[in-house]
């Protein structure tokens, strides 16, 4: 160990050297993503409310509403094709009437956001992203979009949908196979494990939440839903 300390004090005095540690320390920067959207690198080990500030009124009632059902991680192995996966499961639902959201279902307009426990911030964020249309089997398989180019959510019905995390927006230091881990691992307690925030966006939204609600002001009106895995205080939000 001492011979370890040694040797990396001397190589900081080169200028080279020191130079490279530099940048080793500089902010994370934002990036595209290779199948579209943006890897929010920026928000790495920011602590901030794992709910996002609200867009416009009606994010928090209840019809229409976003769900999370589940999330998994994948990984096919090294005999099987493709990459190791981390799709978030959820639903949409209503409650007085149909609403039609337009296919391809939110297309870019979808933000995913997971956060550790005890302060950690960010684990992984990525906005403009898509969602798919899942049918209800075991493994969820897309479906095909409706000839009317709508998808249709009646009340007492749930439009089932699923969304991959990009490698690309995993934080330093993480996988896609250990996001989602707790602190510790074996805990009982959901306040050592991570948060997960989903948000998805559509104008058909605030369209919905004009004609179900005595709110004449479309405008003010949230075009977005959001749903959070864990919110143990709400009472500011």
């Amino acid at each position: 160990m001492g011979l370890l300390v040694l040797t990396y004090s001397a190589a900081t005095s080169e200028p080279h050297v020191r130079a490279e540690w530099q940048a080793a320390v500089e902010p994370l920067q934002d990036r595209p993503l290779p199948g579209g959207g943006t890897a929010q690198l920026t928000k790495c080990g920011v602590d901030d409310r794992p709910r996002p500030v609200p867009r416009g009124t009606g994010e928090r009632s209840k019809d229409p509403q976003l769900v999370l059902t589940s999330w998994d991680a994948y990984d096919p192995g090294p005999k099987s094709p493709g990459g190791p996966r981390f799709t978030v499961h959820a639903a949409i639902r209503t409650s007085h009437s149909p609403l039609f959201l337009d296919a391809p279902l939110a297309k870019g307009r979808v933000t995913l956001d997971l956060y550790g426990p005890h302060g950690e911030g960010g684990r992984a964020s990525a906005r403009g992203l898509s969602a798919t249309v899942v049918d209800s089997g075991y493994m969820g398989k897309p479906v095909k979009s409706p000839a009317s180019g709508r998808f249709r959510v009646d009340p007492g019905k749930e439009l089932l949908l699923d969304v991959d995390l990009p490698a690309g927006a995993v934080c330093p230091g993480r996988s896609l196979l250990d996001i989602i881990k707790c602190s510790p691992e074996d805990t009982n307690d959901s306040a050592d494990c991570p948060v997960l925030t989903l948000t998805l966006a559509d104008p058909a939204i605030r369209a919905y939440r004009a004609q179900t609600t005595s709110d004449g002001a479309a405008d003010s009106l949230s075009d977005r839903l959001v749903a959070v895995s864990l919110e143990p205080d709400t009472s500011q939000v």
